[in-house]
């Protein structure tokens, strides 16, 4: 009877680990997006990645994005990589889905689908930074002939997926932790 209690314990934290990286998105009922170049539009450009200037309209003025931003093009599909000029972004909502953010530390950072260049397209970026959190929406602008390769080699969007497999284990490792002082208290 007591492993079942170890079990219960140790599946509840790990279902917590990850309920904590994706809640804010579910508990709005949206879905959580798990490949943003599946929305993103076709460029003409070469596969691989580029640094683009972003403008961006919307909200109250005191958050910005970094500009220039990087861009990475998979079989002509765009992905940018937003990051705010704040840590208080927990989740952005572009074309109807939810990404969440790419980091655990600094500015919030995600990756989202190119919807349009050199004209400006809706996103919704969650703000936590008031005494509620705060659904903001923004125009964002990406200028195309500002775009420079990087040749840095790399291909593509990094994953958040090693970031959630991280979780996991932290909450597993955690678990273990747990059940062995209660162990030794016995």
């Amino acid at each position: 009877m007591r492993n079942r209690g170890r079990i219960s314990i140790v599946l509840i934290l790990l279902a917590l680990a990850l309920l904590v990286t994706s809640g804010a998105a579910l508990a709005k009922g949206e879905p959580v997006a798990d490949d943003p170049f599946a929305d993103a539009i076709t460029l003409p450009w070469d596969d691989g990645s580029y640094q683009v200037a972003v403008t961006m309209e919307g909200g109250s003025g005191k958050a910005s994005v970094t500009s220039p931003t990087e861009i990475s093009v998979e079989g002509g599909k765009a992905v940018a990589r937003i990051e705010w000029s704040s840590p208080n972004y927990d989740y952005m909502v572009v074309a109807g889905k939810t990404y969440l953010p790419i980091n655990e530390d600094g500015n919030s950072v995600f990756l989202i689908p190119l919807l349009a260049v050199d004209e400006p397209f809706d996103v919704i970026g969650d703000t936590t930074a008031m005494s509620k959190p705060h659904e903001v929406t923004y125009q964002l602008t990406f200028n195309a002939s500002s775009a420079v390769a990087t040749g840095d080699g790399e291909k593509g969007a990094s994953s958040p997926l090693p970031a959630i497999a991280g979780c996991v284990a932290a909450a597993g490792a955690g678990a273990a932790v747990l059940l062995a002082r209660r162990k030794s208290e016995c």
